[in-house]
C-alpha cells in the first residue's frame, strides 16, 4: 500500500508540474499575442480616402526661391485651385530655413509662424498638403554625422506637426534624394522614417525613392522598385516624372549641361522628326542625346512601357505609389507639343492608378493646359 501511494504521488506530483509549465507557456502565448495586436492597432494603415487627397496635386514652387510669409498663394487661392479639381497642393520645405546645424533638435523659430499658417489654410479649404523637405546637402547620403543631424531634425519637425490634421497633412521623407545607387538611399532612408515616425504617429509618410540608378546613370523611374519597402503600412511611395528628359528639360539653364543647347524638340519624337534639328546643334553631347530621343520614339504607349514596372512592383508589394512632380518647362518647350506631352504623362499615369502632381506654375485660364491635365476650365 504505502509503496503504490509513493508511486500515486510521484505520478500526480509530475502531473502537476507539467499541467503548471503548460499553463504558464499559455500565458505567455496569450500575453505576447496581446502584445503583438497592441502594436499592430497602434500602427494605422493608409486610409482610402487620404489616398483619394493625393489624386491630383499642384506644387507651390514659388516658395521654393521666395519667403513663406509673402502672402503668394492665399485661401482665396486655393479655393480656386480646389474647383479646378485639384486635391492637394505640395510645398517645398527649404531646408535651411528651419533646420538649425548647431542644434539640430530645435526648429528655427523664424518661419514656423508662416508655415502653420500654410497648414491651417490648407485644412480649412479642404486642400491637402505635402510638406517636402527640400535642398538637402550631398554630405546626408555619405557622412553619418551628418545623417544623425537630420534624424534630430526630423524628429522635431515631426513632433512640431503632431497636431495637426493628419487626413489633409503628409509628411515627405526628401525631394530627390541623390545617393549614388538605391541601396544606399535605402540605408538611409529607414532612419529618417523612425523619425518621422516617433514624432508624428498618425500621418501618412510619404517615402522617396532615389533620382539614380547608379552613379552615373540618372532614372528616378527605373530606380522606383529598387526602393526598401516598409512594415509602417501608413506609407506611400514617391517618384518623380520627368522622361523623356531631353524634351521636358530642353534649353534649362540649370541641370544637365546638355540641355541648354536643344531647343524645339517636338513631341511625340521619331528618327524623321529629330533629323532637321541634328545639323543645328553644334554640341556633340547634346546632338546625341536628341538623336537618341528621335530613335526610341517616346510617345504614350512609350511611357505606359516605362511605367509598368513601377506598377508591377506596387502590386507585388501591395504599396499605394504617387508621382507628384510631372510637367515640362513652358517657356522652353514647343507649346503643341508640350500639350500633347502632358495629357499623355497624365493619362499614362491614370491608367495605372498612380496619382499626380504638376510641378510648374499653372496658369488656370490657360484652358488647353487645363484640359491636358484633365482639370475643369474656368
Amino acid at each position: 500500500m504505502s509503496e503504490n501511494k509513493t508511486v500515486l504521488y510521484t505520478l500526480s506530483r509530475s502531473k502537476f508540474l507539467r499541467l503548471g509549465f503548460l499553463f504558464i507557456f499559455c500565458e505567455f502565448v496569450v500575453a505576447n499575442c496581446s502584445i503583438v495586436k497592441a502594436i499592430s492597432q497602434s500602427q494605422p494603415t493608409l486610409k482610402a480616402s487620404r489616398f483619394k487627397t493625393l489624386s491630383k496635386g499642384f506644387n507651390l514652387e514659388h516658395w521654393q526661391r521666395n519667403e513663406l510669409n509673402d502672402g503668394h498663394y492665399t485661401e482665396a487661392t486655393l479655393l480656386q485651385y480646389k474647383s479646378l479639381g485639384l486635391t492637394y497642393t505640395r510645398l517645398p520645405v527649404v531646408l535651411s530655413k528651419f533646420l538649425d546645424d548647431s542644434n539640430p533638435s530645435v526648429l528655427k523659430k523664424d518661419f514656423l509662424v508662416a508655415l502653420d499658417a500654410i497648414i491651417q489654410m490648407h485644412v480649412k479649404t479642404g486642400l491637402g498638403i505635402i510638406l517636402s523637405p527640400f535642398n538637402h546637402p550631398p554630405e546626408l547620403h555619405t557622412d553619418p554625422a551628418v545623417l544623425a543631424k537630420y534624424v534630430s531634425f526630423f524628429k522635431a519637425f515631426a513632433t512640431h506637426l503632431r497636431n495637426t490634421n493628419p487626413e489633409k497633412v503628409f509628411l515627405e521623407v526628401m525631394n530627390e534624394p541623390l545617393a549614388d545607387t538605391p541601396e544606399i538611399w535605402n540605408k538611409i532612408q529607414p532612419k529618417l522614417i523612425a523619425a518621422i515616425r516617433s514624432g508624428a504617429p498618425n500621418h501618412t509618410i510619404i517615402a522617396s525613392s532615389n533620382m539614380k540608378v547608379s552613379a552615373n546613370d540618372w532614372s528616378n523611374v527605373r530606380a522606383m522598385p529598387k526602393t526598401q519597402v516598409f512594415k509602417d503600412k501608413n506609407v506611400v511611395y514617391n517618384f518623380h516624372l520627368y522622361d523623356p528628359f531631353v524634351f521636358t528639360h530642353q534649353g534649362a539653364s540649370w541641370g544637365w549641361r546638355a540641355s541648354q543647347y536643344m531647343k524645339n524638340i517636338p513631341y511625340p519624337s521619331t528618327p524623321q522628326l529629330v533629323a532637321p534639328l541634328l545639323a543645328q546643334i553644334q554640341d556633340s553631347e547634346a546632338k546625341s542625346a536628341v538623336e537618341r530621343y528621335g530613335q526610341e520614339k517616346w510617345n504614350k504607349a512609350k511611357l505606359l512601357r516605362e511605367l509598368a514596372p513601377i506598377a508591377a512592383w506596387a502590386k507585388n508589394n501591395r504599396v499605394n505609389v504617387t508621382c507628384n512632380e510631372i510637367g515640362a518647362i513652358p517657356w522652353t518647350t514647343p507649346r503643341d507639343s508640350m500639350l500633347r506631352y502632358l495629357k499623355d504623362v497624365r493619362e499614362a499615369l491614370e491608367t495605372y492608378g498612380i496619382p499626380w502632381g504638376h510641378w510648374f506654375t499653372l496658369d488656370i485660364n490657360d484652358k488647353e493646359v487645363m484640359q491636358a491635365v484633365g482639370l475643369k476650365v474656368l
